[in-house]
């Protein structure tokens, strides 16, 4: 992948619209983004981290149940991961959660089987010491926990000794950030969103427009 930086406007759009679960604005941003940028969309979703959390779209795709948005981020690099190769769906944020770990400790268990089917690793361990299956264990998500456990068989037998829930998801500062995400797609975020998404679609307009008068320059 050949290295890009994108700008914090832009970096922030993406995170948005992932969030709020808009999947074809979200595709029509990426497209202008890769037209002005010449960087391919797979390359703009990897390289839209935020710089203080580390979270990507899809962690904030994953923490929301969001699987449109998350079968759109995924299906722009096809190639499932690999052990050298982790891509989007295995990065780790600050506190070193995956997308994964955050569908699963949120409950959302379409989710949680969409990433699995598209190559999430269940066996990373987070820095407080927690798999993806031990975190919806302490937070209760028992269908969750139930469905990880009968399709993932090493699981079996390292549920729970990846460490105390010393401090539990409270004190993991991306699982706030996860949670008060849940809360927020339930509660208020329409109107927020609608307005969000209207600025973003402006941007996209003024992308288009930069464009057209890119080639009528020649």
């Amino acid at each position: 992948m050949a290295h890009v930086t994108l700008d914090e406007d832009s970096i922030d759009d993406i995170m948005y619209l992932s969030r709020v679960n808009e999947a074809s604005e979200l595709d029509a941003y990426l497209s202008k983004l890769s037209t002005q940028t010449k960087h391919p969309k797979a390359d703009l979703v990897v390289a839209a981290i935020d710089g203080y959390t580390k979270n990507s779209s899809l962690h904030y795709a994953a923490a929301n149940g969001h699987t449109d948005v998350i079968k759109l981020l995924l299906s722009y690099n096809p190639d499932k991961a690999t052990t050298s190769s982790p891509g989007l769906i295995n990065t780790v944020n600050d506190s070193g959660n995956t997308p994964l770990h955050w569908a699963a400790l949120n409950g959302h268990l379409e989710s949680v089987k969409l990433l699995i089917q598209l190559g999430a690793d269940v066996t990373i361990i987070n820095k407080a010491g927690h798999d993806a299956v031990f975190e919806a264990e302490i937070n209760d998500k028992k269908d969750v926990v139930e469905w990880l456990l009968g399709a993932v068989e090493e699981l079996e037998k390292g549920v729970g000794q990846g460490g105390e829930a010393s401090g539990d998801a409270g004190e993991d500062d991306g699982m706030e950030m996860d949670h008060e995400a849940d809360k927020n797609s339930s509660s208020g975020v329409g109107e927020v969103s609608t307005t969000r998404v209207d600025d973003v679609t402006k941007r996209i307009e003024g992308m288009k427009t930069k464009d057209d008068g890119c080639s009528q320059g020649g």
